[in-house]
């Protein structure tokens, strides 16, 4: 039986992006058991965005919270399915994305993540830059290659919930903390060798308004996970097998070809729009 995702959206301020992130969703109900969104009380009309989608979300409510992880923490809560998954307000689901999360999950059974390749825009939804890597895994981890990109990432409850889900008192590093931790779990992560979503660059996001806040959060997950996060010896041997990775299997071939064919596009010219069911 396929599995069901759940999904959560959390919001703030952020109404320039989140029309299309709703649609990157909805235009896939379908194949999502359950749609959530926790807007922290937003002033700028994101809630009259939500509300023209009221009827395609499972659950919404708008009021202040403690902050992002505090919102997809209270959405996880509330979610009944197997995987979850969560989508910022100013990130994109790209088309066909859960399709072939369903499929990835449903060939391997025993995965407890599933990950993808990543695209990164800008504020006008053009593309910079397309990525290519290696699946996601513990022994990668090891080796110091960690680069899950957040809304390329599915993974089981049972996962979650079994390493003490979200820090809720981080704000700019909590996906990569979790991520850690899921390492240390000895996870089984798998992939899908597709473009499973865009996440956006721009001056009002988090790491470009928060820098000082990032590095001490930066500097705590290095403390806690040093055979992680730490700079080690080893680590220099796993960026070589990293790069030597990258060539033997032609994803920097096939990157560097995406990037000449579509950087500076729009998002929608490239992967397609996302259609409203009826």
């Amino acid at each position: 039986m396929s599995v069901k995702i759940s999904i959560v959206t959390p919001s703030y301020n952020q109404a320039a992006y989140l029309d299309q992130t709703l649609r990157s969703v909805i235009s896939q109900r379908s194949l999502a058991h359950e749609f959530f969104v926790f807007d922290g009380g937003s002033t700028d009309g994101s809630v009259q965005i939500i509300e023209n989608y009221a009827d395609k979300i499972d659950y919404w409510v708008s009021q202040p919270d403690q902050g992002q992880s505090d919102a997809i923490h209270r959405g996880f809560q509330r979610a009944t399915g197997d995987v979850l998954y969560w989508l910022n307000s100013d990130d994109v689901l790209l088309p066909n994305a859960l399709q072939r999360v369903h499929e990835a999950f449903d060939a391997q059974p025993e995965l407890d993540v599933v990950t993808g390749y990543g695209v990164a825009i800008d504020s006008g939804d053009r593309i910079i830059k397309m990525h290519r890597g290696p699946h996601d895994s513990p022994w990668w981890a090891h080796l110091g290659y960690v680069r899950v990109r957040q809304p390329c990432c599915f993974f089981r409850r049972e996962l979650y919930e079994a390493v003490g889900g979200l820090d809720l008192n981080l704000h700019c590093v909590l996906d990569t903390e979790l991520w850690y931790r899921m390492f240390r779990k000895r996870s089984m992560w798998g992939g899908v060798d597709a473009y499973l979503a865009a996440y956006r660059l721009h001056h009002q996001a988090k790491g470009s308004t928060l820098q000082e806040k990032y590095l001490q959060e930066r500097h705590l997950i290095k403390q806690r996970y040093p055979e992680l996060a730490a700079r080690k010896l080893h680590h220099t041997v796993g960026r070589l097998a990293y790069y030597a990775s990258q060539l033997t299997s032609g994803r920097t071939l096939a990157s560097t070809r995406d990037m000449r064919q579509y950087c500076g596009r729009k998002l929608s010219d490239v992967f397609g729009e996302w259609p409203v069911p009826a």
